[in-house]
């Protein structure tokens, strides 16, 4: 990712305006043509570049590098600066290749960029992120690094896969995104910071349907499959190993006061050799315990709860 000033400035100062937007129309469509045409209007990828812009106000920019399912070439997908759709240059793929950060300074020192990669939940490379400050006077590079690190693997927390950052953000458009689900997720989360996968589903009104209404990866609003649906009426953990042996899943129903399933809960841990299964699946039901007292006192989950 290079974010070079100077070359527009000097293309604005010899070519017209109506000229200057006529080729910004041009490479725009240019870009967004590298983009499957199915490529939501806002990505959960963006959603995820908000969400950094607003907790660390003094980056200057945030840029995530992917290759889209099924595409030949890795392209921006998620950006504050714009540029979405524009070819990945070759530092960028770089990154992707090797696993090795790139750390790269503009010709007045002014700014530091950072780009390293961009991993799933379960550690898979899915592209790379790109960072940038202003670089203070006596600025440490070191420090930086770290601080870059730190960004990436909390956005790593929250994305189950490649295909997930390409998802529509909300899913559902009418649904909310600030569920009391949602808060409960967010809460969990905090007291059990072992967890790499959680997401709560209930029925909601008026058709009884059971959707996602709260989780670590977006997808709010998003129907139950039919293994969704068996789980429910299941009387054991339902257990699976994903991301390539990578994390292991519980699922398991949530009850109401009277022991009724309103919902399930999808946990998820990140796993390896050696690890054992059986006390995963214990600890995955505890926690379903723990936030079961609380769902039964809540009414609908599915309420805004900002």
């Amino acid at each position: 990712m290079k974010i070079d000033k100077t070359r527009t400035r000097v293309l604005a100062a010899r070519v017209p305006k109506c000229a200057v937007a006529a080729l910004a129309l041009v490479g725009a469509s240019a870009a967004l043509a590298q983009l499957p045409a199915s490529f939501p209007v806002k990505s959960y990828a963006q959603e995820l570049v908000d969400r950094t812009v607003a907790q660390h106000p003094d980056l200057r920019a945030v840029v995530m590098h992917v290759t889209p399912p099924n595409a030949a070439d890795n392209v921006v997908i998620a950006s504050n600066i714009g540029r979405i759709g524009k070819p990945a240059d070759a530092d960028d793929l770089d990154v992707i290749a090797t696993g090795k950060p790139h750390v790269a300074m503009d010709q007045g020192n002014k700014r530091i960029e950072i780009e390293l990669p961009l991993h799933d939940v379960g550690g898979q490379t899915v592209g790379s992120l790109g960072l940038v400050w202003r670089y203070p006077v006596g600025g440490n590079h070191a420090e930086f690094e770290r601080i870059a690190g730190v960004i990436r693997d909390a956005l790593s927390r929250r994305i189950l896969s490649l295909a997930n950052l390409m998802d529509p953000y909300p899913f559902t458009p009418l649904v909310t995104t600030k569920s009391r689900a949602q808060t409960l997720v967010e809460e969990a989360l905090q007291r059990h910071p072992e967890v790499t996968v959680l997401a709560l589903r209930a029925r909601v009104q008026p058709k009884g349907d059971l959707v996602l209404l709260g989780s670590t990866f977006g997808r709010h609003g998003k129907k139950a499959d039919a293994d969704d649906m068996k789980v429910l009426d299941a009387t054991a953990p339902i257990t699976g190993v994903y991301s390539n042996g990578k994390r292991f899943g519980v699922d398991l129903p949530i009850r109401n006061r009277i022991g009724v399933a309103i919902g399930t809960l999808n946990v998820g841990y990140a796993y390896g050799s050696g690890q054992d299964a059986k006390a995963l699946a214990a600890h995955a039901v505890a926690l379903r315990d723990e936030l079961q007292t609380r769902v039964a006192a809540t009414p609908a989950l599915e309420e805004i709860d900002p």
